[in-house]
C-alpha cells in the first residue's frame, strides 16, 4: 500500500474531547464557590490546556504526515527524473553507437564511391571485349550463312537453268509438232468442205422429199465421213445410242421447213489444240436421231407435296416419322405446327437437320392420325394444306419457300 493510501489521524474524537475538558473547566467555575483559589485556578487553567492541546494534536500529526507525504512524493519524482535521465543517457548511448556505425558505413560508401570510377571503366572494358567477341562470332555465322545461302542458290539457279533449257526444247520440239499437225489440218481442210457440201446437199433433198412437218424434231440419219489416217494418237470413239425405228422418215418430216444452210468455212485451228483433238475432228461423226417424248412441265408449287415415288408406308420401329426435303439455305431451320403429340398450333417444334437439304420429325406416342404444318424459322408457313400423318407411319414431302 502507497504511503498516500494510509488513514489519517480523525480530528472529531479531539475537538470532542477539548469541548469537554472546556466544560469540565466551565462547570468548576460555575460551580466552585471560589474558583480563583489556586486548586480550582489550576484545575480550570489544565483543562484549558489540556483541550488545547488535544485540539493541535491532530492538525499537526496531519501536518507532519503532509510533510512525509511531499517528501515521499519529491523523492518518487526524484527517482522518475533519475529514470528518465537514465533512459535518455542509454538512448544517447544508443544514438552515439549508431552514428558511429552510419560514421563507418558512410567512411565504406565513400571509399566505394572512390573506387567507383575505376570499377565502371572495367566493367566498360569487358563489356567492349565480349561486345566485339559476339559481333566477331556474329559476323562469322552471317558470313557462313551468306556463303551457304550463296551455293544452294547457286544449285537452285542450275536447277531451273537446266529446268529452262529441258522447257526450251519442248517448246521447240512441241512446235515442231503444232506446225505438222496445222500442216495436215491445212490439207484436211479442202476434203471437210466437200463433206459438208455433200451434207448439205443430201439434207435439201432429203427436205424436198419430206411429207408433211411432224411436232417432234430428230436429227438427220448417221452419216460416215471418210478422212484420210492422221499421224497422231487414237481419237476417242464417238458413243452414240440406239437408233429408233422409224426415226428416218421423222428426222426427213422434220427437216422440210428449213432452209439449206449456207456451207461455213471452216474454222482455222489453234495452236493449243493437240494431236488427239486433230484426230477426233477428222473421225467419222455420226448424227443419232432420239425420240423426243411429251413430258408433263413440273408443277410451279412444290410446297408441302410429297416427294416423287415417296409414299406413306408403315415405319420398321412403329414410330410415326416425317421427313421434309427443302432447301432452305443456312443458318434458317424449319419448324413443325399442329394437333399431334408434344405440338401445337401457336408455337412450332424444331425439325432435326439429317443431311443438307432434309430434315426429320418423329414420335412413338402417336395413337391418332396427326396433322401439321412446315415452318420456316418458325414465321413463314409453307403454302398448301396441312399434312396427315398416320399413326405408325413414315413419309417424305418437298417443301419449298
Amino acid at each position: 500500500m502507497k504511503f498516500a493510501d494510509a488513514p489519517r489521524l480523525p480530528k472529531l474524537p479531539f475537538i470532542l474531547g477539548d469541548i469537554a475538558l472546556l466544560l469540565l473547566a466551565a462547570f468548576i467555575v460555575e460551580r466552585h464557590p471560589n474558583p480563583l483559589a489556586p486548586l480550582p485556578l489550576l484545575i480550570i487553567t489544565a483543562c484549558f490546556l489540556a483541550g488545547v492541546v488535544a485540539t493541535m494534536i491532530p492538525f499537526l500529526a496531519n501536518y507532519a504526515r503532509d510533510q512525509e507525504e511531499a517528501a515521499v512524493s519529491l523523492r518518487q519524482e526524484l527517482g522518475e527524473q533519475f529514470k528518465r535521465l537514465m533512459a535518455a543517457s542509454e538512448h544517447l548511448q544508443h544514438s552515439t553507437a549508431q552514428l558511429k556505425t552510419i560514421e563507418e558505413i558512410a567512411t565504406k560508401n565513400l571509399q566505394a564511391a572512390e573506387k567507383l570510377p575505376y570499377r565502371l571503366q572495367e566493367k566498360i572494358a569487358e563489356f567492349n571485349q565480349q561486345l566485339a567477341e559476339t559481333e566477331n562470332e556474329e559476323q562469322e555465322a552471317l558470313n557462313q550463312e551468306l556463303a551457304a545461302l550463296r551455293a544452294s542458290e547457286s544449285e537452285r539457279l542450275a536447277g531451273i537453268a537446266d529446268k529452262i533449257a529441258r522447257a526450251t526444247a519442248e517448246w521447240t520440239k512441241l512446235e515442231a509438232d503444232l506446225r505438222k499437225q496445222l500442216a495436215e489440218a491445212a490439207q484436211l481442210e479442202p476434203k471437210l468442205t466437200a463433206v459438208l457440201a455433200t451434207l448439205e446437199s443430201r439434207i435439201a433433198a432429203l427436205a424436198a422429199a419430206a411429207p408433211a412437218p411432224a411436232p417432234v424434231f430428230t436429227a438427220p440419219a448417221p452419216i460416215a465421213i471418210p478422212t484420210p489416217p492422221v499421224p497422231a494418237a487414237d481419237p476417242p470413239p464417238v458413243v452414240a445410242s440406239a437408233e429408233p425405228a422409224g426415226a428416218a422418215p421423222v428426222a426427213e418430216a422434220a427437216a422440210a421447213p428449213k432452209p439449206p444452210r449456207k456451207p461455213r468455212p471452216p474454222r482455222k485451228p489453234k495452236v493449243e489444240e493437240s494431236a488427239p483433238e486433230a484426230a477426233a475432228v477428222a473421225a467419222p461423226v455420226e448424227l443419232i436421231a432420239e425420240p423426243v417424248t411429251d413430258e408433263a412441265p413440273p408443277p410451279e408449287d412444290f410446297s408441302q407435296v410429297p416427294a416423287e415415288g415417296a409414299k406413306p408406308a408403315a415405319s420398321a420401329d412403329g414410330r410415326t416419322r416425317l421427313t421434309v426435303v427443302s432447301y432452305i439455305g443456312i443458318g434458317n431451320k424449319l419448324y413443325l405446327r399442329g394437333d399431334g403429340p408434344g405440338l401445337s398450333w401457336d408455337k412450332g417444334v424444331p425439325l432435326q437437320f439429317v443431311s443438307i437439304g432434309r430434315w426429320r420429325w418423329e414420335t412413338g406416342d402417336a395413337s391418332a392420325p396427326v396433322n401439321c404444318k412446315i415452318f420456316k424459322n418458325d414465321k413463314l408457313e409453307a403454302p398448301g394444306g396441312p399434312i396427315t400423318l398416320a399413326p405408325g407411319t413414315e413419309q417424305e414431302i418437298t417443301a419449298a419457300f
